[in-house]
């Protein structure tokens, strides 16, 4: 059923199998009854469709999905496969990336990562043939991988580059790796139009290959004997703040604190994005209207990557991210129960609720855990992305095929976000305990220190 579409894609143009989704939504989601004849079908066809469009929402990689399946002959799940291992890989970069940073230069970890990053882009061009296997290694985990080593350094280097703004810092790596997906996106699309999938994968590599040796060459970390393992000196009167291994966090409560709160806060968003322009056509809002809040949910989705996490700086990161939360929750409330325009705004603030979150957690990881291991550190902290990439279509899937409608859907994306409040304040509690337990500690210390000096 999609695959049709996808080959009107190929044989026209891009836009014509967009134009197709918004007039006949029910090709990719129809809470499960697509045709009451096929019914039971269609509904077990519902994850691997949903989960596709949800990659195709937060991957500007998956604009390629059609016209790979189109040339290889390839599944749509065979096609979903290969671009969630990007992401699987993606994580796992950054948790080994993070690793050598503690042995190489951050430099040598940028050849690297960009090395094979950009040899499994170049790879691909060849291996676009009826076996997905090659494709599996070259695009799902080489290019993931290589991926997530970088970010993940260029992420760690940027926040010691300003430790005191750190929000902003990040926010900033993490802005501008969303435009660069934003304006690559329909670059690639008119390039897939104009000259196919192979060749289009050619320029895509050579162009991120000229990028990773112009990188390595101007790439430049602080020294690291100029910032202390806390990433800024320690006031008078305050202890030095304990830098943890990945070992170390994950023995700690407000690990797993953090990771719900990102898997709770993300999954509600991923719930949404698959189905944020068809639901809308469902209700009868307009087409246009639909697409435009797509693309304003896009900006505003970048623009909260930015201003959170700097605002985060000057107000604390936990006010900032339960501010987001409560914004998912009103969002994923009202899609539960408004049919109005009401919707368009709520899928809006979702994006952005979205953006809010991915530009807050890597300053937040390292607030907690400190900044000597943060890019390891991080990496585990994204699995909560994984696991709600994952969760989302097949919460989504199991409700539709019980026969609910999306809002019932909704509604749990709102206890869902609920749940992420509750954690998050756990996490803040927490630390605000460790905090006084510390100060207190110090306080005594200084104070034994200081009597034997006063005698």
């Amino acid at each position: 059923m999609c695959r049709k579409t996808c080959r009107s894609c190929v044989q026209k143009q891009a836009a014509f199998c967009e134009q197709r989704i918004q007039s006949r939504p029910e090709i990719f989601f129809r809470g499960g009854n697509y045709d009451r004849n096929t019914e039971k079908t269609a509904s077990a066809d519902y994850d691997i469709r949903s989960f596709c469009n949800l990659f195709y929402r937060i991957s500007p990689c998956m604009v390629y999905q059609p016209y790979v399946m189109e040339q290889a002959g390839w599944s749509q799940g065979q096609a979903s496969m290969c671009f969630y291992l990007a992401l699987s890989t993606f994580v796992f970069g950054n948790i080994v990336g993070g690793r050598m940073q503690n042995r190489f230069k951050e430099k040598t970890i940028v050849w690297i990562g960009g090395g094979i990053f950009a040899a499994g882009i170049l790879a691909s061009t060849f291996l676009i043939v009826p076996t997905p296997l090659p494709m599996y290694l070259s695009y799902g985990v080489m290019q993931g991988f290589g991926q997530g080593m970088i970010y993940t350094v260029i992420l760690a280097t940027v926040q010691r580059w300003f430790p005191d703004r750190t929000g902003f810092a990040s926010g900033v790596v993490v802005t501008a790796n969303g435009l660069c997906g934003f304006f690559l996106a329909p670059l690639s699309r008119k390039l897939l139009e104009a000259e196919g999938v192979q060749k289009t994968f050619l320029i895509i590599g050579a162009a991120i290959a000229v990028s990773w040796i112009l990188c390595g060459i101007f790439f430049q970390a602080p020294d690291k004997s100029l910032v202390n393992a806390g990433g800024s000196a320690a006031k008078p009167g305050t202890s030095e703040m304990k830098q943890y291994t990945s070992g170390e966090m994950m023995r700690t409560r407000n690990f797993y604190l953090l990771l719900a709160t990102m898997f709770f806060g993300l999954i509600s968003y991923f719930m949404v994005s698959p189905v944020s322009q068809t639901y809308q056509i469902d209700l009868g809002i307009p087409s246009a209207v639909a697409v435009s809040a797509v693309m304003l949910g896009s900006i505003v989705n970048a623009g909260a990557r930015l201003v959170l996490p700097t605002l985060a700086d000057k107000v604390g990161r936990i006010v900032c991210i339960k501010g987001v939360l409560i914004v998912a929750v009103i969002a994923m409330g009202v899609l539960a129960v408004s049919r109005s325009l009401a919707v368009t705004v709520a899928v809006v603030l979702m994006y952005g609720c979205y953006g809010g979150i991915m530009g807050s957690f890597q300053s937040l990881t390292s607030s907690i855990f400190g900044m000597k291991h943060t890019g390891e550190n991080y990496g585990f902290v994204m699995f909560g992305i994984v696991f709600a990439t994952f969760g989302a279509p097949a919460i989504s899937g199991l409700v539709s095929r019980k026969g609910y409608e999306m809002n019932v859907v909704f509604g749990i994306g709102a206890v869902f976000a609920v749940i992420a409040f509750v954690c998050l304040t756990l996490l803040g509690r927490n630390l605000v305990k460790e905090h006084a337990e510390k100060s207190a500690g110090v306080k005594n210390d200084t104070a034994q220190v200081s009597k034997p000096q006063a005698e």
